[in-house]
């Protein structure tokens, strides 16, 4: 069942969207990051979508519009692994389609680590395609 999420389900929310920044980005500034995660809240809760499965907290989707660009940019997407592989990803991304399609945007755009090849496999069978690299470079 997806559903947005409410105020009582802040705390997990959050929990979860640093440990997702901590495993796509070397370094996360927290104070940066909640302040993001709450603006974008109070702005839009819209986008901040979860998934259960007996009351139970399975899977996050968050993202944000554009309605100038005619774009949404999804800042994340997760999944529990034991519930990975189960359909729940396709649901959270289905979901936003719907939505962008409803709202008459043409276009959904995100950036995922290369660490991720899970995700990277799982955005190209639904259709996402590359379009820019970004590089860095250790300086000693």
């Amino acid at each position: 069942m997806l559903r947005q999420i409410k105020e009582q389900d802040w705390l997990k929310i959050k929990k979860l969207l640093f440990e997702i920044a901590e495993q796509s980005f070397d370094k996360v500034v927290s104070e940066v990051l909640e302040k993001k995660i709450k603006e974008d809240y109070e702005r839009f809760p819209e986008g901040f979508i979860i998934s259960e499965d007996n009351k139970n907290l399975i899977g996050l989707l968050w993202f944000e519009v554009f309605p100038e660009k005619k774009s949404a940019f999804v800042h994340a997407i997760y999944v529990e692994p034991e519930y990975r592989g189960k359909g729940v990803s396709d649901e959270l991304i289905s979901y936003l389609e719907d939505y962008c399609k409803k709202e008459k945007l043409n276009k959904i755009e995100l950036n995922v680590s290369l660490n991720l090849q899970y995700a990277i496999k799982f955005y190209k069978r639904k259709g996402f395609q590359i379009k820019r690299y970004f590089m860095s470079k250790r300086v000693k």
